[in-house]
């Protein structure tokens, strides 16, 4: 009867060796994709940063990125009514 008793509690040793492996192999999983997508849309902040080229206020003087200035018959100018203002 001992030997049935011992090979019951190593068969549930074994069992909670292969379930702890697979816990930590699945958190590593884990911690690698969200690594993987933080570092993705790190490059993608980057890469839309490096092509908007910064143009200066033909009014204010400040410098703006082009996406996000008007452009005006005098040239660049802030989306800001209160930019010449500013100046």
């Amino acid at each position: 009867m001992g030997k049935v008793i011992f090979w019951i509690v190593v068969f549930f040793l074994v069992l909670l060796a292969l379930r702890m492996v697979s816990v930590y192999k699945s958190r590593q999983e884990a911690k690698d994709d969200e690594a993987q997508a933080k570092k993705s849309k790190r490059a993608d902040r980057d890469d839309a940063k490096a092509t908007d080229s910064m143009v200066k206020c033909s009014q204010c003087g400040t410098y703006i990125a082009q996406s996000s200035a008007q452009r005006k018959a005098t040239g660049w100018a802030c989306a800001d009514a209160a930019c010449a203002r500013r100046s």
